[in-house]
């Protein structure tokens, strides 16, 4: 019986050893930081924030080869006045929109939406015009492309004149 006890006793403190080693191996979890841009964390919203500002912005000082950088190489324009195909084609439009008179455009998302590598955001804009201010609603389809959200298309639609 004392063998037993003595048996049991060095089983018990080799577990005891073993469950004592584990516990300081474990190491805490590591804890997300705080100071992430929107791109970091994946949060699409924010990311659509960022490039309606940032586009908004480029737009209204005039920028439009950075606007045109927004916009995947196959990407569609569609507008009142007619459809533009392609990154260059888009530069050119934004180019003939900016020296036309067209400034301080106002965008106002009402929805955001992802799945996977393809998302869109919709919503109301207005921009000054020379003579008016059009105000109307766009629909934005954005993919992700090499890492980067690309417009691939963009819809403007003007509300009707008022008479």
């Amino acid at each position: 019986m004392l063998i037993r006890r003595g048996k049991l006793c060095s089983v018990l403190s080799v577990f005891l050893m073993l469950c004592g080693m584990g516990v300081a191996q474990k190491k805490p979890a590591p804890q997300p930081s705080s100071k992430r841009t929107a791109f970091q964390t994946g949060d699409f919203a924010a990311q659509m924030q960022e490039l309606r500002e940032i586009w908004v912005q480029e737009f209204n000082a005039g920028h439009a080869d950075k606007v045109a950088d927004f916009y995947a190489t196959d990407a569609v324009l569609m507008r009142w006045d007619g459809s533009v195909h392609g990154r260059d084609s888009i530069l050119a439009e934004m180019r003939r929109s900016i020296t036309g008179g067209a400034h301080n455009y106002y965008v106002s998302s009402l929805h955001t939406e992802r799945s996977g590598d393809i998302g869109y955001d919709t919503g109301a804009y207005n921009v000054t015009l020379r003579d008016r201010v059009i105000e109307g609603n766009y629909v934005v389809v954005v993919k992700r492309i090499a890492g980067q959200w690309k417009i691939v298309a963009h819809a403007s639609v003007p509300n009707p004149a008022q008479r």
